[in-house]
């Protein structure tokens, strides 16, 4: 009998577990506002054409959890983004890490909470800190099993040449050093500065080329994609083509000219017969600024309630994700990394990153692999998320305590809109206590 490797194993058991539930209906709770239910359609999968599956990570800068078609928004027309949810899984409790840009960006990428990489605030273009260099990312991983990296768009994670994305695993960097509301906003290739005062109107476009032709010449090797647009952070500046089309205004020709630019990068993944061994992700670095949808969540960016911290999430990979899956676990951002580098043959260190591996939740099955999910906002530890309950002890980045505590029950109130405290006690202690304890760890 021929041995299996450990990817097939992995595969072939779930396919197994698949078949066992197949015909099972599964209620899942959309927490956004109604609930609904949905049957995944369940498809026995098979074994992908090779062992380690190539990685395409799409971030978006400031898109809200009901900024999609797939999550309920009728204005913004998101047909690509749409599919792949149709074609795969979609997340309804996924959470950024941090309610701002770089340390979501730093726990996404180490899967470790930014406040242990060091990076629990927004680095500006004079920041003299970023990604210190004992930080693994998930290209530096990825390389050791044989990959090629493309970082591609907003970096985020320092604008120092020690702090670039090529001494970080990638091997190959095409794209801006922060925030398009930041100065100067230059272009970059690797780690030279390529374009002065880059077009904004044309970032959609070259990203898409870029990582097009990336594609096109490592079509034969494993590879990584972190594709992380500007869009659709303020200002909103959509390629000229795309301006006034939208029904939701610039905030709409924004996400939908992305979402168009997008079709075309799957379009070389089929050409070139290796979208199913694609593994597509499609999500944001936390809730929407001033403009943008929650999804009916209470709170934006800058808050850890949930409209500033769930983000939508969808996934695709043919033939082992089952499609029209819902998965409605509690999951973060940070659980990329070790997902990821387990599909790839590889391993992290549990004792050191935060993140887990949810694999089983990308087909629809299995629990959460988080008893607690910590929020900071700065070095301020303001609120947990443990089960269904969420207990708030502060606001704001200096831990501002009034009206606190805050406590509620997320899956009968996801607007957090009925604070039960007075109600459960010593749920409240008990969950203060896991904050402590929690805190005072990180700051060793």
């Amino acid at each position: 009998m021929k041995k299996m490797t450990r990817r097939q194993f992995i595969v072939n058991g779930s396919a197994l577990l698949a078949a066992m539930m197949s015909g099972c209906r599964k209620t899942v709770s959309d927490l956004a506002g109604m609930k609904e239910t949905e049957e995944a359609v369940k498809r026995v999968p098979v074994r992908p054409t090779r062992d380690k599956p190539n990685l395409l990570f799409v971030f978006f800068d400031d898109a809200g959890y009901g900024d999609f078609g797939a999550y309920g928004n009728r204005q913004i027309k998101t047909p690509v983004i749409d599919q792949i949810a149709q074609y795969g899984v979609k997340f309804t409790q996924m959470y950024a890490a941090a309610p701002v840009c770089s340390p979501s960006r730093a726990a996404l990428l180490t899967g470790r909470y930014a406040q242990r990489v060091g990076i629990p605030d927004v680095l500006g273009p004079d920041a003299k800190t970023g990604i210190g260099k004992t930080e693994k990312t998930l290209a530096t991983y990825l390389k050791d099993q044989g990959y090629v990296s493309n970082m591609i768009g907003k970096w985020h994670l320092g604008s120092l040449p020690p702090f670039f994305p090529t001494k970080h695993g990638f091997d190959r960097f095409y794209g801006v050093l922060y925030s398009n509301d930041m100065e100067p906003f230059d272009l970059y290739e690797n780690e030279a500065m390529v374009q002065a005062n880059v077009d904004k109107t044309k970032l959609a476009e070259w990203y898409s080329n870029e990582a097009i032709r990336f594609i096109e010449t490592n079509k034969d090797r494993p590879f990584f994609v972190y594709l992380a647009h500007n869009y659709p952070h303020d200002p909103q500046m959509p390629p000229r083509e795309f301006a006034g089309k939208s029904e939701g205004g610039k905030y709409g020709d924004s996400l939908e000219s992305a979402d168009f630019y997008l079709g075309k990068i799957i379009e070389t993944l089929k050409k070139n017969g290796i979208l199913d061994n694609t593994i597509i992700m499609v999500s944001s670095d936390h809730g929407p600024g001033r403009l943008g949808s929650t999804g009916g969540l209470r709170g934006r960016k800058f808050d850890v309630y949930e409209g500033g911290i769930r983000v939508p999430l969808v996934a695709q990979w043919n033939t082992v994700i089952p499609p029209g899956t819902v998965s409605g676990e509690v999951s973060s951002l940070m659980d990329i990394v070790p997902t990821i580098v387990s599909l790839a043959g590889g391993t992290v260190d549990s004792s050191r990153v935060d993140g887990k591996n949810m694999f089983p939740l990308l087909q629809g099955q299995g629990s959460s692999p988080h008893e607690e999910l910590y929020f900071y906002y700065r070095n301020s530890l303001n609120a947990v998320r443990s089960g269904q309950w969420k207990l708030h002890i502060a606001k704001g980045t200096q831990g501002d305590k009034t009206g606190m505590p805050e406590l509620y029950d997320l899956a009968a109130d996801p607007g957090e809109k009925t604070n039960l405290a007075s109600r459960h006690p010593e749920l409240v202690q008990a969950l203060t206590a896991k904050i402590r304890s929690f805190d005072q760890n990180m700051k060793r």
